[in-house]
């Protein structure tokens, strides 16, 4: 379930008129990345999409590519699912079967990756912090479909961070520290790694938690750094 992530800035608000009684406006969407897979391995195809909501016009980080979107002020991302329909031609204003709201948080990992399938039916979702910086990390949840819901299956999250370090002849250095996680929910083990060494297991039982409830307080405390 380890992921590489290839390192390199709110929900959004929706804009009200000023006199009484004036219309809501709805956010625009578009979709960013897409991909298919049989998630309820019932034989059919299915399509997971991740959906930019709102924001303004693109001015800082630039177009969408094949390798990240940047989320920009005002940005949020969504997750479509919908199943039985992977054959089919992307349709975003037809319900999806599952809906995640902010499956991305902005403040924490701005820069969004493709969606992935691990080739058995399981969804990686992959973002990341300080592309290119530094100081980066990222991480990814691994969502599954199981008893008619989904789960946050398994996460990962890899870093790498710089800082610089000044000595008492005045000179100054770098000092990089690099680390990461790997949580298999289904399992219930993980390991975390620090450095060049390999990783080592970590103490304690995981189960997996609804997408729905999915959160960072629910990332385990072994993956922070």
């Amino acid at each position: 379930m380890k992921k590489a992530f290839q390192y390199a800035a709110l929900p959004c608000l929706v804009a009200l008129a000023a006199g009484p009684g004036s219309a809501v406006a709805e956010p625009s969407i578009k979709a960013l990345y897409e991909v298919a897979l049989d998630i309820d391995d019932d034989g059919k195809t299915d399509r997971a999409v991740l959906v930019l909501v709102g924001g303004p016009e693109r001015t800082d980080f630039g177009p969408l590519s094949d390798e990240r979107y940047g989320l920009g002020a005002g940005e949020s991302v969504d997750l479509y699912l919908y199943l039985a329909a992977g054959d089919e031609k992307l349709d975003l204003s037809r319900k999806p079967a599952f809906l995640r709201k902010d499956i991305v948080d902005p403040e924490e990992t701005p820069w969004v990756q493709p969606l992935e399938s691990n080739g058995k039916g399981s969804l990686i979702v992959m973002s990341v912090y300080g592309w290119g910086a530094r100081q980066s990390w990222g991480e990814g949840i691994t969502i599954v479909h199981r008893g008619g819901e989904l789960l946050v299956a398994g996460y990962t999250r890899d870093w790498e961070w710089s800082n610089e370090v000044h000595k008492s002849d005045g000179t100054w250095d770098v000092e990089t520290t690099i680390g990461g996680c790997d949580i298999n929910f289904l399992t219930g083990k993980g390991v975390v790694s620090e450095g060049l060494e390999e990783g080592k297991p970590i103490e304690g039982k995981f189960t997996p938690v609804k997408l729905a409830d999915w959160s960072d307080d629910k990332r385990p405390k072994a993956c922070d750094f």
